[in-house]
């Protein structure tokens, strides 16, 4: 273990604890910047304490897949939440970080972001982030906490992504032509991020439901929903207050959970 690299966020950390992002622990590379937050949860690290890391070795997406991006280009984050909810709302909070993100990116990307149910974030179309909801339970089966992770590509070349992706997958570099201040992006992040939250725990997720579909990539669209072996295809009618993706089918209206969601004509 060398010594800890001088952190850049630390200029935006808050003097106060409680508030996201009050206090930023910072690495160069660890495998998963959620394995670290789960770490410091373990050990008691309060509400609002975020991990960063400037590359992954084993970076969680949905489903196993793998993502490896070079250092200095993209913001992989883990947030510790204490909230006080029932373990079966904790999903909700990676859609509530999907509003955060939308509206920190809003600002070096305007008028392209969308949110894809549940848990991508979009630019032009193509995958430019993600957010993950891990709830740790205790003894009792308790939410005890949540680690919310968010991956954002920012300043991601063209020739970083691999040639199946990017078809796929871009940053805001490609989309814009323009890096951003990743210190400025992740404050935004926060900020928005605490906004929402507090939105969220003073009246839940319908507080926040309607800044969602604000940003809704699916809305109106016809889509595949694989979830195992099931399939349903619909048009999306949007989210309910329980975040579940609303589905209009053949065989009538149908409330959607989880699942792989393929729109129809996505790509190209």
């Amino acid at each position: 273990m060398g010594m800890a690299p001088d952190n850049p966020y630390h200029a935006i950390e808050r003097p106060a604890p409680g508030t996201i992002g009050w206090r930023i622990d910072y690495h160069e590379a660890v495998s998963s910047t959620q394995d670290v937050a789960a770490k410091l949860a373990a050990s008691g690290a309060g509400h609002g304490m975020v991990v960063i890391a400037e590359t992954q070795s084993a970076g969680r997406g949905r489903m196993g897949r793998r993502w490896h991006s070079p250092p200095g280009a993209n913001l992989y984050t883990t947030i510790i939440l204490r909230p006080a909810i029932a373990l079966s709302e904790a999903a909700r909070l990676g859609l509530v970080a999907g509003v955060a993100a939308a509206q920190a990116l809003e600002s070096v990307a305007p008028g392209i972001v969308a949110l894809k149910w549940p848990n991508d974030l979009w630019l032009n179309r193509k995958k430019a982030g993600g957010m993950i909801a891990e709830a740790v339970s205790d003894s009792e089966q308790r939410l005890a906490c949540v680690l919310l992770g968010i991956g954002l590509n920012l300043n991601l070349g063209t020739d970083d992504l691999p040639v199946e992706l990017r078809e796929r997958a871009t940053s805001v570099l490609i989309e814009t032509g323009r890096r951003c201040d990743r210190v400025a992006l992740a404050a935004a992040l926060f900020s928005a991020l605490n906004n929402r939250y507090m939105e969220f725990e003073a009246r839940g997720f319908e507080a926040v439901r309607p800044q969602w579909e604000h940003y809704s990539a699916l809305t109106g669209r016809k889509v595949t929903v694989v979830n195992g072996d099931a399939r349903e295809t619909g048009v999306v009618k949007g989210i309910d207050s329980s975040g579940a993706l609303m589905l209009d089918t053949a065989g009538g209206s149908r409330r959607i959970l989880a699942g792989d969601v393929t729109l129809e004509g996505a790509y190209g």
